[in-house]
């Protein structure tokens, strides 16, 4: 017979550890914010750009984009950004942690302004949903909350 437990698989944490080497923290953060954030901002951008998609679609997306905009600061520990690392391997900068209250309120401003555009969706108004998203559908030029901290916290991609 088979012990109890041993039947089934086992989870692991997808959450950053400070066990984990630096390399390994700053690849669990650009999956988090490409693959879980960037996969989220795709829907809306596509909404806004091509009308593709539906406010229900924006809705479920800008609720996730602001319940994982909350986890943000913990992809962030002491040390693992420039200089420590060089910028072909991350783009954080010592910005984040020489402002980390600043770091923290924009990570909640994203939050907030998602639940925003969450509420605008709800409510059905696709106008003022576009307007917030932005006709572009890029989140440098949105009104929800990326680009500010892009621009203070995030340096330039490498040149190759």
């Amino acid at each position: 017979a088979m012990a109890a437990g041993a039947s089934g698989p086992t989870f692991l944490s997808m959450e950053p550890s400070h066990a984990a080497s630096g390399e390994e923290v700053i690849k669990a953060r650009i999956a988090f914010m490409e693959d879980e954030l960037g996969a989220q901002w795709k829907t809306l951008a596509a909404f806004a750009k091509g009308g593709t998609g539906s406010v229900a679609d924006v809705e479920k997306r800008a609720r996730a984009i602001a319940a994982l905009s909350k986890k943000i600061p913990a992809h962030f520990p002491k040390d693992s950004g420039r200089p420590n690392y060089p910028a072909d391997v991350t783009r954080a900068l010592p910005a984040i942690w020489k402002d980390w209250e600043g770091f923290q309120k924009d990570a909640r401003s994203l939050a907030d302004e998602s639940e925003k555009l969450a509420g605008l969706a709800k409510e059905g108004n696709k106008d003022a949903v576009v307007a917030m998203i932005g006709a572009s559908g890029s989140y440098a030029r949105t009104k929800i909350g990326c680009a500010e901290c892009h621009e203070k916290f995030r340096g330039p991609r490498p040149k190759k």
